[in-house]
């Protein structure tokens, strides 16, 4: 047998393998929510031949996920579109070895077959004829669900140390993140029932993030009031419907990712249509910084914390 056959059998067999895995991890997503009258499905149930070590996270949530869990030395290449939407810039020093991994341009087969990874996590809205391309390579591909709420938080940071085969380090990133959250929720005082919009608008017209969203979450995590939870998604809002909303405090993206020159901001401080807000006349607009504003992953408690604090500041001054 050559090595090029050999190497097709051997990822014939990681495939089969894995993806007896990929089912009881998506199966475990689906039914490890509490209440739901199922039992979640037991770490003593997945199946690998061996903990990966050539993953490939292709997504900026993927990426959060994998970088909390492992080093660097498990990780085969990283995406670069997607790293301003995570936090590695954001870690300094300790997140400059990550930095240095290869990375590829798109969610393609031919540059991540490329890495030669033994596992890829994407998200569920990406290509799916990428998907099945690397899973008919022999490539086992985990398509994460869309994390909205710090339940899937905590569920797939726990899932995914199974899998990686770090259960400890997931146990401790679960345990940083609910005693980061039960600190909001004991200084959340000054904050308790006001109300706050996360808005943007780049120059095409607005937007408010509604329920189920992440912005959602990270604004209850926070102990505020969302002033568009009677919305679902992300929704339109005119100059009219905000002024109508009328929040106490309003939350923007910085310069970054889609609003690259804080657009949003500077309308709101510039039009005059817009004056009467209480949020504007009160000087309470709070600006995240754009991975933390469009995060996707566990680092909602991060957004909660920078929204609480911008929040506290704010409002102290009033």
């Amino acid at each position: 047998m050559t090595s090029a056959q050999d190497a097709v059998a051997r990822r014939t067999r990681l495939h089969a393998s894995c993806s007896a895995l990929v089912a009881m991890l998506l199966l475990s997503l689906q039914f490890a929510t509490p209440g739901c009258g199922r039992e979640p499905v037991q770490a003593a149930d997945l199946h690998l031949p061996a903990a990966p070590q050539r993953i490939v996270p292709a997504s900026a949530a993927a990426v959060d996920l994998v970088c909390a869990l492992v080093g660097p030395e498990r990780i085969a290449g990283l995406p670069a579109q997607a790293l301003d939407y995570s936090g590695l810039h954001a870690r300094g020093a300790a997140g400059e070895p990550y930095l240095r991994l290869p990375q590829f341009q798109a969610y393609a087969a031919e540059p991540l077959l490329a890495l030669d990874p033994d596992l890829v996590l994407a998200d569920n809205w990406q290509l799916a004829d990428t998907t099945a391309r690397l899973r008919e390579a022999g490539v086992p591909v985990l398509a994460l669900t869309a994390l909205e709420s710090y339940r899937d938080v905590r569920s797939s940071v726990t899932l995914l140390g199974e899998a990686l085969g770090v259960p400890e380090q997931a146990r401790l990133v679960v345990a940083d993140l609910d005693a980061r959250v039960d600190a909001l929720k004991s200084s959340g005082g000054q904050r308790a029932g006001h109300t706050v919009l996360a808005y943007s608008n780049g120059g095409a017209g607005g937007w408010v993030a509604g329920a189920g969203t992440a912005a959602d979450e990270w604004i209850r995590l926070a102990g505020l009031k969302n002033a568009a939870a009677d919305r679902v998604g992300h929704q339109r809002c005119s100059f009219e419907e905000l002024l109508t909303l009328d929040p106490d405090l309003l939350v923007v993206s910085g310069p970054g990712n889609f609003d690259r020159k804080g657009a949003t901001e500077r309308l709101l401080r510039e039009e005059p249509a817009l004056g009467g807000l209480r949020a504007l006349a009160g000087q309470r607009v709070i600006v995240l910084p754009a991975w933390l504003y469009d995060t996707a992953s566990q680092h909602i408690v991060s957004a909660a914390e920078a929204l609480a604090q911008g929040a506290d500041r704010a409002l102290g001054g009033s």
